[in-house]
């Protein structure tokens, strides 16, 4: 494993090397902030490789890999082809992983993905802002620091010429209440704050803007993972009072919390348990007695 502390300048970022966890612990990045905040201790064994989240058992398909799917259909064509060459992926989108016997039922012509697909084709403002960049618009790796600590992103889409830049996203349902916590009460809200996306926008703009010397627009296409998909067309514009609190608050919260987790990922703190996820279930097996009150929902 190798380490920086968080003066030093880390490693170059490379698409080879992109979601390596050496660079996991030399840059923070959204997606591992996010899995801090879940649960620390399954943070730390999945970054150590010690622990991997169990595949779905229900027949759906892996989250991840359905998105990156969609998402290098409009990065290109070669890129598509380049994705479908990885062996995991063959395992989770091919009938038996064997691209000879043709996709499985959500990948295939009448699947959810070609359904996701075939929607956003219709959307002429994502045919307009997204689609027509070029294969080197897509993708863009991004890096800066964030009160001095490292930060990296990866970029759907950037046009530098017109100050913009797009992130694809598919969820289950556009209009579905998520639950936050705020302090000790739960507090219904849309899947945009209740994911992170606010963070993950003003992150990405401030990297942006470091990494190329540029003020950029973030734009999100969102389309709904249903029989019927339905798409939506976000902008995060700073101007609106409202969309520009949510995003300094998420700001405000990585400066925060990174001094800790950093701590974490280097050893100088103990990753904290939370005692509900997945790994607290599988590493949990002598618990201390509590009180039936202090079951946590």
């Amino acid at each position: 494993m190798v380490t920086a502390t968080k003066k030093k300048r880390p490693m170059k970022l490379t698409n080879d090397n992109y979601y390596s966890h050496d660079t996991d612990f030399q840059y923070l990045s959204k997606s591992v902030f996010a899995m801090f905040e879940n649960c620390e201790a399954s943070a730390m064994a999945q970054l150590k490789d010690e622990w991997k989240p169990q595949p779905k058992q229900n027949g759906q398909p892996d989250p991840l890999i359905f998105g990156n799917f969609i998402h290098s259909y409009f990065q290109g064509e070669e890129a598509h082809k380049d994705f479908l060459e990885d062996k995991d992926v063959q395992k989770e989108v091919y009938k038996y992983g064997n691209p000879e016997k043709g996709f499985k039922k959500a990948y295939s012509k009448s699947g959810e993905a070609t359904s996701i697909i075939d929607k956003l084709g219709l959307n002429g403002r994502f045919n307009y802002y997204y689609k027509p960049q070029q294969p080197e618009s897509k993708e863009i790796i991004v890096t800066g620091q964030i009160d001095g600590y490292w930060w990296k992103g990866k970029i759907d889409s950037l046009n530098l010429d017109k100050n913009y830049f797009c992130d694809l996203k598919t969820t289950k349902d556009i209009h579905a209440a998520n639950w936050i916590k705020d302090g000790d009460y739960n507090v219904k809200t849309n899947f945009v704050e209740a994911y992170g996306y606010y963070m993950q926008m003003a992150i990405y703009q401030e990297l942006i803007k470091q990494t190329f010397g540029k003020e950029c627009l973030p734009l999100m296409f969102v389309v709904s993972k249903q029989s019927v998909p339905e798409v939506a067309n976000l902008v995060f514009d700073r101007r609106n009072p409202d969309i520009n609190y949510l995003m300094n608050g998420a700001m405000d919260k990585v400066k925060e919390l990174q001094p800790h987790i950093w701590r974490v990922m280097m050893g100088e703190e103990k990753p904290k348990e939370c005692g509900k996820c997945e790994y607290c279930r599988y590493s949990i097996n002598d618990p201390e007695f509590i009180l039936p009150t202090q079951i946590e929902v």
